[in-house]
Order: structure tokens, then sequence, then C-alpha cells
């Protein structure tokens, strides 16, 4: 008799995906009605630059994904929370928050640098990309502009291990090495180790991006019984960088004259521009982080798996701000929590049950920000403290959740739903006039007492948010796909600093603290995907091809303007929508030439006017009025192509990314022209009796095109002088020697 397959886990539906071309780069992650994609660990490589690690370069070759360098090995981090990837226009916001490894949200709501380059791409096995409507399993923080997840690369079962050296362009120099010890313990236990150190010059101006940034990473899968297993990953990382400054929309249009401008080599003797010296704007973070899963089986079908995970970053950013004065933004926190789900089948049905629960400890909003005055000599003197705050309870997620999959011949369905609590934090600000260059702790214990109209207290808002898939297997080579459901996004958190630094504003308007911090809520969305999946083998080669159609209507997106205040802020009062269409084909004419391309089409737009306070000045009126206007710095086209073709013993791959015009503001004052790079990738592969050998050698922007890449704004930019453009990277060569065992 034969016994039919069981499937445990709603993310793979019954209906097998197809096996992924042997060298495809980028790829389809699974059948499932919900929108997904995943790259390889050789697209990570060619996507970040070989940098060595950042998911979000990462998953840049992929449809609809816009995530530009501003440094070319992909390596450099902004100051706060705009990290610089838009997916279907929508904006990531908050630092990492829509990253995951092994499906838990470890980074939160972080302004630092979070896990974003903290996992080796060696210690990854692939990033899952997933767009539109989410589903129900999937334990983000948001979900409006999708979610992508760092998959581990576990333990090997036989012993093993690679080395590499890569230098490059503007003095890089990356060396990696993992050990795997293989099966131990009589079989129940496999471990690897392993360990980096990355260099190198920043491109423009002076100084270093990283500056010796060190990790190293620890992972075990122990199964001491065949019904339980446990895993656990332990990785650090310290990043020691010197910042790049922004163009202001005027330089921006003189590349051939501002492409390489930056902060300046020496404080210089006038007071106004000493904050512009590179020494005065940089970063130092060390980041740890600790993750578990522990999975208990009590059959075939049902299973508990239960993950834990801690991450702490202690650090600060030091930068130099418009108002001639030295910012030292103080950044220790950590990150908890653990999601536990119940896995089974159910009369036919699989089926999942879940529960997170997260812990975000503040900064995250600003809890202590120093403001020094810069002198000739490269010092600082004459502390402050414009923010001293202590959080009295924690920023916490709740999330309870279920997700049921079942498969009616060749009809595949999936319904879920989450219910979220998110309980913001409370946060206490205290006086702190003459209060000097002290520690954090002593500004605290110096301070004459708190300041009730400019503190808040802690309160919970929530929502549900439901999930529906359709896959339909039309022919063993067509499908049909379709989802729906909801989205969660950011609340206005900025609101917090910004009433600090304009408290008698908002006073003035008789506003505390509390008042507006209770007028933050969630992004909320609706969003649904019709696709196809084609795919073709016969005497033309073989490939597949996936387009897909989408629609997102968004309630409460976070604008960040002036209604009439007097200052700028954060909150959730924008109406928009996004549509387009994207694809991702693979086609094979030859077994040696693999090829694949990605498209996105995208339009993201106000569908209401911005909300103004009564008495508003007639300009603010104007400013204010962006029905059917383009969401700022999202382009319209976006596309990448590329292959690889193999002769003998040698893979070259070229890619070409293309990015169409944008505007850097919502008005589309300030246009930026579209542009296009490719990337030459030739790797030599040699097979020894003890091990293969590796030589690479790459050059990223041949022709070294000069544009705009990363553009640090929100959803909604009115014309503006301020530094917000970052020129891409130039034309870099890198190569990398590698030898495994």
């Amino acid at each position: 008799m034969t016994l039919p397959e069981i499937s445990v886990g709603s993310e793979k539906p019954a209906q097998k995906l197809k096996p992924k071309p042997k060298n495809a780069i980028v790829g389809p992650a699974s059948n499932a009605p919900s929108t997904s994609y995943a790259v390889d660990r050789q697209g990570l490589d060619l996507a970040s630059g070989w940098g060595g690690t950042n998911p979000i370069r990462g998953i840049s070759f992929l449809p609809s994904v816009d995530a530009p360098a501003i440094d070319p090995y992909g390596l450099a981090n902004l100051s706060g929370g705009n990290k610089g990837v838009r997916i279907r226009g929508e904006l990531s916001q908050h630092g990492n928050s829509i990253g995951l490894i092994e499906g838990l949200p470890v980074s939160g709501i972080d302004p630092g640098p979070g896990a974003t380059w903290l996992v080796d791409n060696e210690n990854l096995d692939r990033l899952v990309l997933r767009q539109g409507p989410i589903p129900s399993n999937v334990n983000s923080y948001f979900t409006v502009g999708g979610t992508f997840d760092s998959r581990l690369r576990w333990p090997a079962e036989k012993m093993g291990g690679e080395i590499s050296q890569s230098v490059g362009s503007f003095s890089f120099l990356r060396t990696f090495a993992r050990v795997d010890t293989g099966e131990i313990l009589n079989g129940t236990t496999k471990a690897f180790v392993s360990g980096s150190w990355t260099d190198a010059d920043k491109w423009r101006g002076v100084g270093k991006a990283p500056q010796g940034k060190s990790g190293f990473a620890i992972g075990i899968d122990t199964k001491p019984a065949d019904n339980f297993e446990a895993k656990v990953f332990v990785a650090k990382t310290s990043l020691d960088a010197n910042t790049y400054d922004g163009l202001t929309y005027a330089q921006a249009s003189n590349l051939g004259l501002y492409r390489r401008f930056d902060f300046a080599a020496t404080p210089g003797a006038v007071p106004s521009t000493m904050v512009n010296y590179y020494g005065y704007n940089l970063q130092h973070f060390n980041s740890w982080l600790a993750l578990s899963e522990m999975t208990l089986r009590f059959d075939e079908a049902t299973r508990l798996v239960v993950k834990p995970y801690y991450f702490r970053e202690d650090g600060y950013y030091l930068d130099g701000m418009a108002n001639g004065k030295v910012r030292k933004w103080l950044l220790d926190h950590d990150t908890w929590g653990v999601t536990s789900e119940l896995q089974t089948r159910v009369l036919g049905t699989e089926a999942t049950f879940g529960y997170w629960h997260g812990v975000q400890n503040a900064p995250g909003p600003p809890t202590a920000w120093q403001m020094f005055t810069p002198n000739a000599l490269g010092g600082l003197t004459n502390a402050a403290w414009p923010i001293l705050a202590r959080q009295t309870s924690p920023h916490m997620f709740d999330v309870a959740y279920g997700l049921a999959s079942r498969d009616f011949g060749p009809l595949h369905v999936e319904a879920g739903g989450r219910y979220i609590w998110e309980r913001m934090a409370g946060i206490d600000e205290y006086n702190s006039v003459g209060i000097g260059d002290v520690s954090y702790d002593a500004a605290l214990a110096l301070s004459s007492g708190k300041i009730a109209n400019r503190s808040v207290s802690a309160f919970t808002i929530g929502t549900f948010v439901p999930y529906g898939g359709l896959t339909y297997e039309l022919t063993e080579d067509l499908q049909i796909k379709f989802s729906g459901g909801g989205g969660y996004g950011g609340p206005g958190y900025d609101a917090w600093p910004v009433f600090q630094q304009n408290s008698a504003a908002f006073l003035a308007k008789g506003i505390t603290a509390d008042q507006l911090w209770r007028s933050i809520r969630p992004e909320t969305s609706t969003l649904f995907d019709l696709g196809l999946r084609w795919s073709y083998s016969g005497a033309l080669g073989s490939g597949y091809i996936e387009p897909t159609v989408y629609y997102s209507r968004n309630h409460n997106k976070l604008v960040s303007y002036d209604p009439g205040i007097g200052t700028q802020y954060g909150q959730n009062v924008g109406e928009s929508q996004s549509y387009g269409a994207q694809a991702l084909a693979h086609y094979s004419p030859i077994d040696n030439l693999d090829m694949f391309a990605s498209f996105g089409y995208q339009r993201a737009e106000f569908v209401e006017d911005l909300p103004i306070v009564p008495g508003a000045s007639e300009a603010t009126y104007r400013s204010t009025r962006v029905k059917g206007r383009q969401l700022p710095n999202v382009p319209y086209l976006i596309s990448t192509l590329g292959a690889n073709l193999r002769v003998e013993q040698v893979t070259i791959t070229p890619i070409v990314h293309i990015v169409g015009s944008r505007a850097g503001d919502t008005s589309g004052l300030q246009p930026l022209a579209g542009y296009a790079t490719l990337d030459l990738t030739t790797q030599y592969e040699h097979k020894l009796d003890w091990g293969t050998m590796t030589a690479s050698l790459s050059c990223m922007n041949m022709f070294d095109a000069a544009y705009i890449g990363q553009v640090s704004n929100s959803y909604y930019q009115q014309t503006s002088t301020s530094g917000i453009y970052y020129p891409g990277a130039p034309r870099t060569v890198v190569a990398k020697l590698g030898f495994k065992f």
C-alpha cells in the first residue's frame, strides 16, 4: 500500500514548485498564491556588490525593487531610519523593520544599522522576498511594502570549510573563513563557526566606510531525539564608518562638478561650516544577535515550533547639524521576543496557529541626544542635552495568527488572519538645563526632574489583517494565482523627537507631547495580486515567465509635513494608492546559458490632499494639494537583465540594471533622470582532489555612469535645498580568491 504524502506547514502548497534552474541567480520562492521571489547565494554576492553582507541590496535584482547603493560594496549606512529600499514604490520605514532572519523580526524598529550588516552572505542559503498580500504566518513588523527573509545556511552534514580573500577599488579588503564540524556526538549534532573582516575607503571624500568591520558567527544544529530538534545561531559585528554627505538638488543637477563632493577633510576656521568636517560625521556600533528554533514533533502531521530571539545594539551617530552644532545620538538598546507555532493537518487541511510576542526598547524613538559646539582643532565643547528621556514602558507587539490551506484537485486555497496589538512606549522627558558632558545615566541623575507636558504615556493600538489566496493549475505548465488581504504599516514615531525640538510651537497651539503621541496610528492597506506562471521545455530550450498585476489602497500613510503648526512632523494622514505590473522570467536556450529578466512598472500616488489646521497660510495650503501626484523617489520603470554563460570552468555573468525617471519631491519640481549600469563578472572554478578553488573578477558600473542613486526622503517631500541626494557608486573593480574543502 502506498501512503499519501504528508506536508507540514502552510508555506508549501501541495502543488510542487518546479525545480529552479541550476544557475538562475533569482527565481520564484514557491507556488503559493502570494507573490514571492528568491535570490540564491550567487545573486546575493552580485547584487550586494561583493561587500559580503547587505540583504537590502541583495533583493535589488527582483521585480519592482529599488534599492540603490550609495557605495560600491553596499556597506554604507545613513543615519536614522531610512535605509534606502522601496518595494512597489513603498518605502521601508523605521530602519530595517521589514527584514527578517529565519522568519524572526530580530532588529525591530531601529534607527541604527540593526541586523542589516550582521550576517555574512556566506552564512546565508538564500533571500526570500514577499510582496503584496503577505501570508498570515509571516511575522514582520510592517507588511505594506513587502518583507524579506534571510534564510541561514545551517551546519553541513560533512566536515568542511572555506576561506576567501577579496580586494578591490578604494582599498577594499575582505577576509572570510568558515569551518563546519560535520556530524559529531554520534551523529546528533552539527556546528559551524565563521569570521570576517572588512575595510574600505570612501569612494568620495575622505574617511573609511567601513573601518575594519569585524564579525563572527556560530551555528549549532542538534537532534538528541527523533522527535526533537534544536538550532541555535549567534552572531556579532562591529561597524565603524564615516558617513557620506548628501547633495542638494542644485548639486545633484551638476554631477560633473559635484559627483565626488563630500564632507571636508579639515574642520576649517569658519564656525558655521565646521560641522561639515568628516570627523564630525561618523558612526560606531556593536551588534549582537542570538536566535533559536526548537521543533517538537508529535506525529507525522503535527509539530510545535518555538523561536526565541535576542538582539542588542550599542553605539552612536555623530552628525553635523544645520544649526552649526554636532549631535551625538546615543543608541544603546535591545530587542527580544518569541514566536510559537502549532502546525498540523486536520481533515485534509493544513493549519498553522501561532503567537508572536516582541519587545522593542528605546531608542526608537530617540531618548538621548547630546549637542556640542565644534572647534577648529576637531574637538567638541559646550555639551547640552536637547533630548534627555527615560523609557517608562517598552514598545511591544503581540500578534495572534492562523493560516489554513487545502487542495481541491488543481485548486489550492489559503485563508488566514492576524490580529496585531501594538503598545506604544511610555517615555518621560527630563529637564537638562545646566547638564554638561557627562554620561547618560549621570545626566538623568543630575536632572531636576521630568517635564510633564513633554512626556508621553503608553497606549495600545491594534487591527485585524486578513489574508486569502488561490492557485489554480490550468495545465501542467500554466498556473493562475490570486491573493488578497490587508497590510500593516508604520505609525509616526518621529512625532516624539520633533515635539522635543519644537515644544514651544506645539504648546503655543495647546498641544502637549502626550496628545501628539496619542494621535499616531498605523498605516493600513488593502492589497490584491493577480499573476500567472507559464513554464516551457522543448526543442528551443526551457524557461518560465511570471507576470503579475497588483493594486493597493493605503490609509493613514505616514507623511512628514507642516499642517500649519510652524514645524514639520510625521503624521498618519496620507491617503494613497499603488498599482502596476511586474514580471520575472528565465530562459535557457542551451545547457550552458541561463538568462533572466525582472521588470516593474509602478504608480504610487496620493488620492486625497493633506489636511491642514485652521488659519494655515496660503503657502501651506498650496503645498498640501497633492491629489494625483506620484510619491517622491518612485521610478515609473525598473528592470534588471542578466545571464550566466559557462565555458568549461569559466562563467561569465553580465547584468544590466535600468531605473527610469523619477522626482525627488512631491510637486515634481526636482526631476531626476533615469540611468542604466552594467556589471560584468568572470569566475573560474577548478576542482582539486582536496577541494575546489575559485577566482573571480568583477567590474561594477563598467561604463562609469554618473547618476543619483538613493534619495533620503519620505512619502512627502516638497522642494528642498537640503542634502538628500546621494550619487550612485562609480566604476569599481573587485577580485576574489576562494577555496572550499
